[in-house]
């Protein structure tokens, strides 16, 4: 049986509310340096790859940032995650792209379909929590590959959303609607 707090704590993380990262200049600066001396320690083929390409590309403090505020300055885990990220970059799009914003001319026609076909909305104004609602409509599932709503998803999360700094700091809410089935 929970306590009061707990279950309070339990309501607030199944409806995405906490408090809000208070972030500093020298939560950042530290922030930044750890990432980096981390980075140096592991020496990841994926980031030595991006760095031989275009170092300023991931070293970057905003394009760092956003992995640091995604994992509340959690520093390893954001390393781990832009390591990741930068590995699926390179699967989806291709190893000459790892160290450079994906645009359209990355996308192929079954990409650029998918992207025009209303999958995603993103909602004007925000929730309650001063999160951006973005809408995800079902009606392409089926008639793209994997690899097509994949490289998509990439470019409308990493392009559009997480250069939203409201995004980097509370995240946003995704809403799914089933359009396969009649209302």
């Amino acid at each position: 049986k929970l306590s009061v707090q707990e279950r309070s704590k339990a309501l607030d993380d199944l409806h995405c509310v906490g408090e809000e990262l208070k972030e500093t200049p020298e939560m950042i600066e530290v922030s930044l340096a750890e990432f980096d001396q981390i980075l140096r320690e592991r020496n990841e083929p994926i980031y030595n790859l991006a760095t031989s390409q275009n170092r300023s590309y991931v070293e970057d403090p905003s394009f760092r940032l956003r992995f640091l505020r995604a994992n509340l300055h959690d520093v390893h885990k954001s390393v781990n995650q832009m390591i990741g990220f930068l590995s699926r970059k390179e699967k989806y799009f291709g190893r000459d792209k790892v160290a450079r914003d994906v645009t359209l001319d990355d996308l192929d026609e079954d990409d650029i379909e998918l992207l025009l076909s209303g999958l995603y909305h993103i909602q004007d104004g925000t929730d309650r929590s001063g999160r951006v609602v973005v809408c995800f409509l079902s009606h392409m599932f089926g008639r793209s590959t994997v690899e097509s709503c994949i490289r998509v998803n990439y470019f409308i999360f990493f392009n559009i959303l997480s250069q939203m700094p409201s995004v980097q700091t509370k995240g946003f809410v995704l809403c799914y609607y089933d359009l396969s089935t009649p209302m």
